[in-house]
């Protein structure tokens, strides 16, 4: 099984720079051109997390490979919309089918929770 990587905050640009072999000014020239959103902190320096520096290698390769960099960018995002259509909790909540309640009390007792809030929506 594929271990999901971090989306804490934690890499510096200089760090980014080290581990993706790319230079400042392409990060920041992807990042103008939608393929990569890092954090801020509040005097704005940008960090970035393990899934954002997996991301910029990523990008490099597809274009090392030939990709131009808006076929990139529309590929990356056809590829997070099949994610996130396989995401039925995820998908649930886009179409507005979330579930109402969450209860850590035993599957017999949630439907009578639910007819009383039910009620009392009424």
């Amino acid at each position: 099984m594929e271990r999901e990587l971090s989306t804490a905050p934690v890499y510096s640009m200089g760090v980014a720079e080290r581990l993706t072999g790319l230079t400042s000014r392409q990060i920041r020239y992807w990042e103008q051109q939608g393929l990569i959103r890092p954090a801020r902190t509040k005097g704005r320096q940008r960090l970035y997390s393990e899934a954002d520096i997996a991301l910029l290698k990523e990008i490099k390769r597809l274009l090392a490979d030939g990709m131009t960099l808006q076929r990139a960018k529309h590929y990356l995002a056809a590829r997070e919309a099949r994610r996130r259509a396989r995401d039925p909790a995820e998908a649930a909540e886009r179409v507005g089918l979330a579930p109402r309640v969450t209860s850590l009390y035993p599957l017999t007792h949630r439907a009578e929770l639910l007819r009383l809030i039910d009620r009392d929506r009424d």
